[in-house]
């Protein structure tokens, strides 16, 4: 008899059922020759087969009794086989069936032919990680000896959807205290072939403090102002209603569309892209005294001071850097809204920082990926990689104490109203 037949072989006590001794001494001297427990010819697959088939013979005897009691007429049917896969790969069962064929057993359902395998959670958190189908099957096989096609584990991530579908359909907050809005592209499969898509990302600060990925929505095309419409109005149809400052970069025509949707909004130009426009056009030796000089226009304490700081900027460079000054008077009213909050905030909403360290791990996660297949496919990745790390994304603002009290100093009832 060949090794892989008698590792598969149900030990028995003289026809008396499945004898545990011997099957222990069995797996003992198994694994002392260096057999696997797990896999096709595993040590376990006899005692998950009795387990199985155990469970059906008991679940198949109380339906028969439950029947009876109802006064119909059901028995014991002849028996039928099939094979499951399972943790210690293939196995095949035999069990019985009912004579009036109403026995829906729930151990291996009707037509089912995958036992739970206990791994959908390590499949979603290798996924999540960014790993490939490929990969995650590898690591199955090399950690536990387990066989898993990468169509079994499709099923299991794209299982998922639901729950990424209602997450981006969930009502939203009435009311943010800062609304961050921002764009990375990435390429995704459309109809006309692989496209470079804007992926609109929104992140926020709730009322009561807390940091929250709001929504992300895959587009159609390059960034655009049109596009950022379809998403405001998306966010004020699930319940968006005001926002009291709007932190965004300067895309041509936003402004306009942020004000649009949420009218009573400051409107916060980032401060850092405005100083990465600038930098490209300084003379590497002038750099470092610019940025300082810059720096102390919106740290200012309030606008007029940042106003004669950049005069002196002005005079100070004047002739040289006069393109620098005028791109910052171009859009001095979006740059400065930043200077009517209190310190805190304020410190909070001149950059996009916030959701720039939220983009940084959107491209980590899919930089490694081929084109996405399509739009559900990205979404399921982008949740599962960004629940992962959920608590770096939902958590309090630092100082939310002081900067609650600026907001009902500043905003009064606009504020409180939400929060009583």
């Amino acid at each position: 008899m060949s090794q892989k037949k008698s590792k598969q072989q149900t030990p028995s006590a003289e026809g008396e059922g499945f004898d545990y001794e011997a099957f222990r001494l069995q797996v003992i001297s198994g694994l002392m020759r260096g057999e696997d427990l797990m896999g096709d010819n595993g040590l376990l697959k006899p005692l998950i087969k009795d387990f199985v088939e155990g469970a059906l013979e008991a679940e198949l005897s109380d339906h028969i009794n439950e029947t009876k009691a109802e006064g119909k007429e059901n028995r014991l049917n002849g028996p039928a086989s099939k094979t499951i896969r399972s943790i210690a790969g293939a196995v095949d069962l035999e069990y019985h069936r009912d004579r009036s064929g109403t026995f829906e057993p729930v151990t291996v359902k009707k037509r089912q032919h995958q036992l739970a395998l206990g791994f959908d959670n390590q499949i979603l958190e290798l996924y999540a990680m960014g790993n490939s189908l490929q990969d995650i099957a590898r690591h199955l096989k090399k950690m536990y000896g387990a066989e898993m096609s990468t169509a079994r584990l499709s099923e299991v991530i794209n299982a998922t959807w639901e729950r990424v579908k209602k997450w981006h359909e969930r009502q939203l907050d009435a009311c943010y205290v800062v609304m961050f809005v921002d764009a990375v592209h990435l390429n995704i499969r459309r109809q006309d072939g692989v496209r470079k898509v804007a992926l609109y990302v929104v992140y926020g600060i709730s009322v009561l403090g807390f940091r929250e990925i709001i929504a992300i929505y895959p587009g159609q095309g390059g960034e655009s102002a049109t596009e950022w419409a379809r998403c405001l109005q998306d966010l004020k149809n699930r319940g968006v209603k005001d926002v009291f400052v709007l932190c965004s970069d300067g895309l041509a025509g936003l402004k306009e569309v942020l004000y649009d949707a949420f009218p009573e909004a400051n409107i916060q130009r980032c401060v850092v892209h405005k100083i990465r426009n600038c930098m490209k056009m300084l003379d590497h030796q002038d750099s470092r005294q610019v940025l300082r000089q810059l720096k102390e226009v919106y740290t200012s304490v309030n606008e007029p001071e940042a106003r004669r700081k950049l005069e002196e900027f002005k005079l100070f460079w004047k002739g040289k850097y006069d393109v620098v000054a005028g791109l910052w008077e171009k859009d001095w009213t979006e740059l400065m809204a930043c200077m009517k909050l209190g310190p805190a905030l304020k410190k909070i909403t001149y950059t996009t920082n916030a959701i720039e360290n939220l983009n940084r791990e959107i491209r980590r996660v899919t930089k490694t990926k081929g084109p996405w297949p399509n739009d559900q496919a990205l979404l399921i990745q982008l949740f599962l990689s960004l629940d992962r790390k959920k608590d770096s994304w939902h958590k309090k603002v630092h100082q939310w104490a002081s900067i609650h009290r600026e907001l009902v100093r500043d905003f009064g009832e606009r504020f409180t109203k939400h929060i009583s």
